[in-house]
């Protein structure tokens, strides 16, 4: 047994995929203990309305990203994955220069207008014109962003998985020291909008910096100006479709998230913006063991399609499994732990969220079994299936949520609804992509 045992951890660990893995996986462990102590300092220093507040310019920039984001960068990564491994330099060319001119157009329309109208927004949505204000840094700093998500694909496509780590973690470690640097000195939520932007600016020059000597040693990789010269002749139809249907079920998934906390930023108290933000958060720290696998499978499932159809089921069951149930450990874990950590970071005031905790964690818990399957979606472009399914999902539980509010706090009312579209998801999609294995492999045999 011990034998059998020792057999199997060898061959995991020689797998280059676990140990990119495990090396995405340290990055994210720094990365996420350097976004839990700015927010605690935020906590802690800001108090629980003003903290709220800052919970509702993010959720606010988040929602004008749903807008923002045409699956540009899901589609470059599928697609340049592809082409790099093929060695076909001009359609490399075309995909990058894809990525830079659908970026530009969506600066220069959905992101310029939500800059502009931005207190106005928050004034419908929150009553609070002035966070509208504070957005707007945010909002710039998103724009700004373009180059560092370049340079993030390029490294993830050339799989450089160290140096990836590297500077998303130096960037993390930036855009939290630098906020929570400018808190500490007494700015307000006004330190915490400037320290995102300057530290972006200062990031777009470095994500430059490093692009131009990729360019320079790899003959796959253009040069900006090869880039820019090439604008005209790329049309924007030939990737967009791909795209967009990858921006539809991402940006629903992404209202999932996002949703809860403008309606409770509508219905209830910052102060309850503030414990829900942070038990969320508390939930997402087991979520770290998630993130470098589901970058990876990325990559990784499109790779084994192109193998056999077996080795794509196989690749996605084995993933989803173990992931699975170290997730559900490692859930359990925290929610052991959850009264005396939250109580000893955040203090008194956010004793509220500790039970928000224990409710939330109906949604989380079987997270790890989904880790592949956004990827597993793409990969066999049934897109549409997913999109589907989400906007089922999506418009079932609204009908729900107005449904229970008749009867609930809005609190309760918002907290049901994410186990809801949590649960709905996990069951739904599930059975759609085991029948789609299942006809390809049959197809395949």
């Amino acid at each position: 047994m011990v034998k059998v045992l020792t057999n199997k951890f060898n061959y995991f660990r020689n797998l280059k995929f676990v140990r990119d893995v495990f090396t995405l996986q340290v990055g994210s462990f720094f990365g996420t203990a350097i976004a839990l102590v700015a927010s605690v300092i935020f906590a802690r220093v800001l108090g629980a309305e003003v903290y709220g507040n800052y919970a509702l310019i993010f959720a606010f920039t988040a929602l004008v990203g749903i807008f923002m984001d045409w699956g540009i960068g899901y589609a470059t990564i599928t697609l340049l994955s592809e082409a790099y491994a093929n060695g076909n330099k001009d359609e490399v060319k075309d995909i990058l220069t894809y990525f830079l001119k659908v970026s530009l157009i969506s600066v220069l329309t959905v992101g310029f207008l939500a800059i502009i109208l931005a207190p106005w927004l928050t004034n419908i949505l929150y009553h609070q014109p002035q966070i509208g204000n504070l957005a707007r840094l945010i909002l710039i700093a998103v724009i700004i962003r373009t180059f560092f998500s370049l340079l993030v694909i390029m490294l993830q496509v050339l799989r450089k998985i160290r140096y990836l780590t590297v500077v998303e973690n130096i960037n993390k470690l930036f855009l939290n020291l630098i906020p929570a640097i400018f808190v500490l000195l007494g700015l307000g939520l006004w330190g915490i909008v400037w320290g995102h932007l300057l530290t972006t600016i200062v990031f777009m020059f470095f994500s430059l910096w490093v692009y131009f000597h990729f360019s320079r040693r790899n003959k796959l990789v253009p040069s900006l100006v090869e880039i820019y010269k090439n604008f005209s002749k790329v049309k924007v139809s030939k990737y967009f479709k791909f795209g967009f249907t990858i921006a539809v079920d991402k940006n629903i998934a992404n209202s999932f998230a996002i949703l809860p906390l403008i309606f409770l930023g509508f219905l209830g108290t910052p102060e309850q913006v503030a414990n829900l933000k942070i038990a969320i958060a508390y939930l997402t720290l087991p979520k770290i063991f998630l993130g470098p696998i589901a970058r990876l499978l990325q990559v990784q499932l499109p790779k084994a399609k192109a193998a056999s159809a077996r080795d794509l089921k196989s690749n996605f069951y084995k993933s989803s499994f173990y992931t699975g149930i170290i997730f559900i450990i490692l859930t359990l874990g925290f929610l052991v732990i959850a009264s005396v950590l939250i109580k000893f970071l955040y203090g008194r005031e956010f004793i509220p969220s500790i039970n928000l905790v224990y409710v939330l964690s109906l949604s989380t818990i079987m997270a790890g079994f989904a880790v592949g399957y956004s990827s597993l979606y793409r990969t066999m472009n049934k897109m549409k299936t997913v999109i589907a399914a989400n906007v089922t999902n999506l418009v079932s539980g609204l009908a729900l949520f107005i449904f229970i509010l008749q009867f609930m706090s809005p609190l309760k009312s918002v907290i049901t609804l994410i186990i809801y579209w949590a649960l709905f998801s996990l069951v739904v999609n599930f059975f759609l992509l085991r029948n789609q294995l299942n006809k390809i492999q049959q197809k395949a045999s």
